[in-house]
């Protein structure tokens, strides 16, 4: 059985700022990324990514900043979290708006009076990278990955296969395609029961077509 962690205690410990950021960012995530499930407090290698939108087929994280946080580790998180996540945002403060490096290679958005705006308005796309895939596995549970694997004939049967985790990854890593990965984590994901107290409630997790 997974150990669960329960986040209560460290999401009640937020500062009003945070948590009416975290409100607005929810908003913005579920309009933009339509039937997603939000989730907070994610566990992302070394690191701790605030909010996942995770849709269908489709996983984007966001980092929030308020005015009481420093930025001396941003640039080390983002480049954490963006070897998991394909797109990564991170929503920031009105103070800190012009005060973040590499700016070009971060999607960012600025959380003023409950509202959301583009702090790159010229940019036309997100910056996304959808070579990370295979990574994205690690952040799977053995009997998740179990699931993935059978259900996608990657361990052939109908008996849920014992193999542990270390060997089922590299499996699911040689034999799937990253459309399939992204697909089937995100189908794991948007059924797990373990994340922050302020997620979304778990969505049926679906069989891949």
């Amino acid at each position: 059985m997974h150990h669960i962690v329960n986040e209560e205690a460290r999401s009640l410990s937020h500062s009003a700022e945070e948590h009416d950021m975290r409100v607005a960012v929810a908003a913005w995530g579920r309009s933009r990324f339509h039937g997603c499930r939000c989730v907070h407090e994610v566990t992302l290698g070394d690191g701790r990514i605030d909010l996942v939108f995770v849709g269908e087929k489709n996983l984007v994280g966001v980092e929030v900043k308020s005015g009481r946080d420093k930025l001396d580790r941003l640039d080390r998180q983002i480049a954490e979290y963006s070897r998991y996540l394909p797109e990564v945002w991170v929503a920031i403060a009105p103070k800190w708006e012009g005060k973040i490096k590499n700016s070009h290679r971060m999607n960012i958005i600025v959380v003023e009076g409950g509202g959301i705006r583009d702090a790159c308005p010229e940019r036309r796309r997100p910056h996304r990278d959808d070579l990370v895939c295979t990574r994205l596995l690690e952040v799977l549970w053995r009997d998740e990955a179990a699931r993935i694997a059978q259900r996608t004939d990657v361990i052939p049967g109908s008996i849920p296969t014992n193999q542990p985790r270390h060997l089922i990854l590299p499996m699911l890593a040689r034999l799937l395609t990253g459309n399939e990965i992204l697909r089937e984590v995100a189908t794991e994901l948007r059924g797990r029961p373990a994340f922050g107290a302020a997620s979304d409630v778990p969505q049926r997790a679906e069989a891949a077509e």
